[in-house]
């Protein structure tokens, strides 16, 4: 027997226990070596020897309890604290042998585990025997995962075997099936992160044939009624052998039904790899289930049966369901039908061959001066990076911070030769070297990106340089940023690699390359290959199909920065979807799931079968899914669905499956009265309003509801039908209204309908933010200053600046009180349907209430504010587009921004315009007519106020002679109409220096974005406008002819037109106009036009010209930034207040609080004009900081990937460059030392 020195045991020898190898004996004590030293008070002499006799000699017990008190124990094993087992191990793997080991050994090591924890026993989940602990610590043990640890990363198990837990289990007493049962019986809701340690033991390599041995546990535990639980069974059968699930195929066929269809999807899977053996269940389903169950039966039957090419149960699908009794079970043979049509042939399957990687020495050659320009740079970054430290360092100390100094090990000559033989070596896999991605990323990762843009530099070879110094992947096998932007700059250089080609070099380079879907669906930053031709990447999704598919219907991707719509995109790459593809799409377009609804049916767009299937989903079972397929056909403009809206229509019960059903119809061009029974509208309403009020409306007003008349008979309209209205409109719970709705009240007196619209809005506004009482308000207020009255007197250095120091807790309660009182007592967000009445029926007043609130609570109310973009965009008038296309362009809020933008496309598409041309015809005109003229009655005698150039505004009496107001009336006179005309001229004059600042505002974009407009529309809706002619009239404009300059002009107040000279100006028939601009005219016709404009007196608008136009060099069209004013330094206010009068706004805080960068949207080209800067925490600071550069992107991408600078409309990148140049000049202007002049 092998005699065992150890150390922890006085050096003395003994035999060890039979069947413990040496190796893992020598892990183990060096495991525990640390415990025997005293720091601090922690560690005991002697506890290591003592923990290592128990496990192997089972001596002394009492150690247990030693263990349990001493938290360190828990921490050196990695079992407490935060530690998630990333990257290589940090103790010594003592589960490499641990399943050669005696179960009672074994089971010795899992008790001294479970001791570690005991002060942490409520953070263990499973649920086992006599509240045993071990199984779950040894497996989160085996993964150097803490169960004290947060983490969406589940954790692996390690080392261990079922046969091996199962023989430990017998030994401590327990059946061997114990820690199986609990894995699947514990519920998943006991504890954060419990299905990640459920699921662990799945992780185990014998655990399929541990499930077969145990089939008679495992099988009552399937149907469990909870969702979440149900998903997890089935996530604990993934790795079930088949002849397992053919045992099992009973309770799969029951989930394969079950109501969910999150269950049903997962569960799809294991009856696929059952076989026959799910037939006869299913069977028994289709025919004796309830009806759901009878049609997601039968599905299932014909989509199995025909991946098997088995013609019974196929057949036996289609006769079952043609003879059911539910309409919904019987639209199966027209979904199957079309399904058909559309399914490509087996011969069309992809088969994508793997490309073969030339890792070869001269494939992986990089020239030798760019390798010496390598390193010579990264040293450089060293050597100033740490001089930086050390000065930073030395300047803290000096100011009395202690920390320790931290300085960058340079590179050695040694490092330069590993990287050559590594390059030369013909072998994909890197060197084994100490992980150093923090040197790398801060050093290595610009260079890098110069030397793919290095002629001679293969892909192969990059690769080698990012893994040599450990920048190409991330820990859980993703490429990170310098990766990514190494191999898009490669491909746009060289046209490669192409997706499965890096896959298959990161594969035999010991990466993950499936990882590449997940960067390819990225949701921050540019996705990458984002932009690569379809031909270098749909090989790899077709590769890797069934994970495309696995992410986009079981959600198998947790990341939460994992974007899903990459996931459409990269179906859309493919030449022709397969059949499992499309069937995803459409459980995904005609399903709850608002966020993939949209982008799946976008995929689908042009599939054909496409409308046959949503047809058919007219009859589906489903309320929602209904009303989804009736949408759906109305954005498809599909005449031929007429007859199937029609027949869906009369047979529809649901009020919200009927209004979309209604509003396809109207959108097909059919009436919708005929649909619609006035007469019998009440008797519905009273039946409707039986069943009860949702509890969202319980603050609602009744008793002061507004009268209502029909426009054509006079009659009062029904308390019962408004009470239904509003009923309906907030249970469909979107302030979009439908079809039902909008009928309805187009036939409402026109005045009535505009009261009764503004009735809900106003009420919903108010019970919104209805305040705290104010008892609770004093209440708050006097706990926050009590709160903050000790804070000052514990902590005054932070108080030093603030105007609160050395205030009572009386006077801190009188300062807070009135925000307090100010604070809502709850939300209305419950009944924004409300607000669909208010879109439906409110007019001119709407706008005004509603910037109000948005103004005001932004900040915190994000829903509500959503919800009221939305209703203006259904208000038919014309302060009301306005208003949502001021937001879209320039609210502080990207949210709104982003929702009023896409509103307005949505508007704009009803209506058949662009979104230029919706916001050409929706200008206010503040009342005035085509002559700048409003007309004020009072009955028998008539005022009129006449409209200035300078927007200022005349009143004349009947006689025509100027007056400086209204008069009161007299006697003669209507008092009503006086009254509404008084409030007709101030409302006007208010609404006026509205129009003329966004009016201004949008004129200026036009200029950016080089709008042009039809001759013939810019007169109709710019040059005749009453209010925006007088604008036109301070700027310049460019005649096209055939998209070329023709001839300058300007609008005078007469209607014609003239040139710089004086001359009169026609526009030639078929002409186009736009806005000039410097990079138009050349320089004798700038200064000709300035000096027009000074000898008439005529202020411009806004700077059109003279300013210079910035022309982008060719050597930089493939950037993304501009950098030219890069180390400007200049005060944060000043740059704050400069950008803020360029019109740009605040960009997103970020980590810590800081914000990096401002921003200027351009709706009309779905743009956005980011400047970066070094940053300034909120709240804001005047401190030093630095210009860095300037960008452009998607205004429809939260990420703001960036736009390389040719793709950018050369006015706006002028325009932008030069509003950059103004806030440069606002600093000193540029300096060497910026990074540490601006640093924080």
């Amino acid at each position: 027997m092998l005699k065992w020195m150890a150390k922890l045991l006085g050096d003395s020898a003994f035999e060890l226990p039979p069947g413990v190898p040496e190796a893992w004996a020598q892990r183990l004590e060096k495991l525990l070596e640390p415990l025997d030293q005293v720091d601090g008070g922690k560690g005991r002499k002697g506890l290591a020897r003592d923990i290592l006799g128990f496990v192997l000699q089972g001596e002394p017990m009492a150690v247990l309890n030693e263990v349990g008190q001493r938290p360190e124990v828990g921490e050196r094993f990695r079992l407490t604290g935060y530690h998630y087992g990333r990257g290589s191990r940090e103790l010594p793997d003592v589960f490499e042998h641990f399943g050669e080991l005696p179960p009672a050994i074994a089971l010795r090591w899992a008790r001294v585990l479970e001791a570690s924890v005991k002060g942490q026993a409520s953070s263990c989940r499973m649920q086992l025997p006599r509240g045993t602990h071990w199984p779950e610590v040894l497996l989160m043990a085996s993964a150097e995962t803490s169960v004290t640890g947060w983490s969406s990363e589940r954790p692996k198990a390690h080392g261990l075997t079922c046969g091996q837990i199962e023989a430990m289990l017998r030994e401590d007493g327990l059946e061997p099936a114990s820690l199986l049962a609990a894995c699947f019986a514990t519920p998943i809701d006991s504890g954060y992160g419990a299905e990640q340690r459920l699921l662990m033991l799945t992780d185990l390599p014998d655990y399929p044939q541990a499930l077969e041995r145990h089939l008679e546990v495992v099988q009552p535990l399937l149907l469990a009624a909870a969702v979440g639980q149900r998903l997890h069974m089935l996530a604990m059968l993934a790795r079930a052998t088949a002849p397992t699930l053919e045992q099992l195929a009973p309770q799969l066929c029951e989930l394969g039904v079950a109501s969910s269809k999150q269950v049903r999807i997962q569960a799809e899977g294991a009856l696929r790899r059952c076989g026959t053996s799910a037939s006869a269940p299913l069977r028994e389903l289709a025919v004796h289930g309830k009806p759901e169950q009878r049609l997601h039966a039968l599905r299932l039957l014909h989509q199995l049966g025909t991946e098997r090419v088995d013609g019974a149960d196929v057949t036996f699908a289609r006769e079952t369901a043609a003879v059911d009794k539910a309409p919904s079970v019987q639209a199966l043979i027209a979904e199957w039908d079309a399904g058909r049509q559309a399914a490509e042939p087996e011969d069309e399957a992809y088969e994508v061959v793997l490309p073969s990687i030339d890792w070869s020495a001269a494939n992986c050659r990089v020239p030798p001066e760019a390798l010496a320009r390598l390193w010579k740079v990264i040293d450089e970054s060293i050597t100033r990076s740490n001089a930086s430290m050390r000065e930073h360092h030395a300047r803290m100390v000096t100011q009395g911070h202690k920390f320790p100094l931290r300085q960058d090990e340079s590179f050695t000559a040694a490092d330069a030769l590993a990287l050559q033989a590594y390059l030369d070596s013909g072998q994909p896999r890197p060197p084994g070297r100490t992980p150093q991605r923090g040197r790398g990323w801060n050093h290595v990762a610009q260079p890098t990106l110069k030397l793919a843009e290095t002629d001679g530099v293969s892909p192969a070879a990059m690769l080698k340089v990012l893994l040599f110094f450990d920048i190409a992947t991330s820990h859980d096998g993703m490429l990170i940023h310098p990766a990514i932007q190494a191999f898009n700059a490669m491909h746009r250089r060289l046209g490669k690699p192409s997706l499965i080609d890096l896959s298959c070099m990161l594969d035999q380079a010991g990466q993950s390359g499936q990882a590449l879907l997940r960067n390819y669906c990225h949701a921050w930053g540019s996705p990458f290959a984002g932009d690569w031709p379809n031909e270098d990447v749909w090989p790899f999704f077709a590769y890797h199909l069934e994970a495309v598919l696995q992410a986009l219907l079981h959600d198998t991707i947790k990341d939460y920065s994992f974007g899903r719509a990459g996931l459409f995109r990269a179906i859309a790459t493919l030449p022709k979807p397969p059949a499992a593809a499309i069937n995803a799409l459409f459980t995904l377009a005609l399903g709850p799931g608002k966020t993939d609804r949209g982008p799946a049916q976008e995929a689908l767009q042009h599939h054909p079968g496409k409308k046959e299937r949503i047809v058919a989903a007219l009859a589906d079972g489903k309320a929602e899914t209904r009303a989804v397929a009736a949408n759906w056909l109305a954005r498809l403009r599909h005449g031929p669905a007429v007859p199937a809206l029609e027949k869906a229509v009369a047979k529809e019960k649901h009020d919200v499956a009927k209004g979309a059903m209604l509003d396809a119809l109207q959108a097909l061009g059919q009436p919708v009265e005929k649909y619609l029974d006035r007469k019998a509208l009440a008797a519905e309403a009273a039946k409707s309003l039986a069943k009860g009020m949702p509890k969202d409306l319980d603050f609602f007003p009744w008793s002061a509801l507004p009268e209502v008349r029909w426009a054509d008979s006079g009659a009062a309209v029904p308390s019962d039908v408004l009470r239904w209205m509003i009923v309906q409109a907030v249970k469909q719970k979107t302030p979009e209204p439908n079809a039902v709705l909008r009928k309805y009240c187009e036939m409402f007196d026109a005045r009535d309908r505009e009261a009764f619209g503004q009735f809900a809005l106003e009420t919903w506004l108010r019970e919104d933010v209805r305040p705290i009482p104010p008892d609770e308000a004093m209440r708050r207020a006097q706990s926050l200053a009590q709160g903050t009255f000790s804070s000052m007197a514990n902590y005054p250095q932070y108080y030093q600046d603030s105007p609160n120091l050395g205030k009572s807790v009386e006077e801190l309660t009188a300062v807070f009180l009135p925000g307090q009182l100010r604070q809502p007592a709850g939300s209305a967000i419950g009944a924004k349907g409300l607000l669909a009445v208010a879109a439906t029926c409110a007019r001119e007043r709407a706008a005004g209430p509603t910037q109000r609130y948005l103004k005001e609570w932004y900040g915190s109310r994000a829903s509500q504010g959503k919800a009221l973009i939305a209703m203006l965009a259904w208000i038919d008038h014309p302060s009301a587009t306005q208003l949502m296309l001021a937001i879209g362009s320039r609210f502080r809020t990207k949210s709104f921004q982003e929702e009023a933008t896409r509103q307005a496309e949505a508007l704009a598409e009803r209506k058949g315009w662009t979104l230029a041309e919706l916001a050409d015809r929706t200008v206010p005109s503040a009342g005035f007519d085509e002559t700048g003229t409003l007309e004020l009655s009072f009955g028998p005698r008539s005022f009129t106020a006449r409209l200035l150039p300078d927007f200022k505004v005349e009143l004349f009496n009947p006689d025509g002679k100027k007056i400086a107001a209204l008069p009161e009336p007299r006697q003669d006179d209507d008092a009503e109409q006086a009254k509404e005309a008084k409030k007709a001229f101030g409302a006007a004059k208010k609404e006026l220096k509205s129009i003329v600042d966004l009016q201004t505002d949008r004129l200026y974009e036009a200029l950016c974005t080089e709008r042009e407009w039809p001759a013939a529309d810019w007169a109709a809706y710019l040059q005749q406008h009453p209010v925006l002619r007088h604008l036109v009239q301070r700027l310049v404009w460019v005649e096209l002819v055939d998209g070329k300059a023709a001839r300058t002009f300007r609008p005078l107040d007469d209607g014609t037109l003239t040139d710089h000279e004086d001359n009169a100006v026609e526009l030639a028939e078929g002409a186009r106009v736009r806005l000039a601009h410097d990079s138009l005219l050349g320089a004798d016709a700038v200064s000709a036009w300035q000096q027009h404009l000074v000898d008439y007196e005529v202020k411009p608008l806004f700077q059109q010209l003279g300013k210079g136009h910035y022309a982008l060099p060719e050597a930089k069209a493939g950037n993304d930034a501009i950098k030219d004013f890069e180390g400007h330094l200049i005060e944060a206010y000043a740059l704050r207040g400069r950008a803020l009068k360029l019109g740009y706004t605040r960009g997103p805080a970020e980590d810590g609080g800081w914000f990096h960068v401002y921003e200027k949207r351009f709706p009309t080209l779905g743009l956005q004009a980011l400047f970066e800067f070094t940053g300034n925490p909120l709240p804001e600071e005047n401190r030093t900081v630095a210009l860095l550069n300037l960008s452009f992107a998607s205004s429809a991408d939260n990420s703001r990937g960036k736009l390389t600078l040719s793709k950018v409309p050369k006015v706006l990148l002028s325009e932008c460059y030069n509003d950059l140049r103004l806030i440069a000049a606002e600093g000193t202007g540029y300096d060497a030392d910026w990074q540490k002049k601006s640093e924080y």
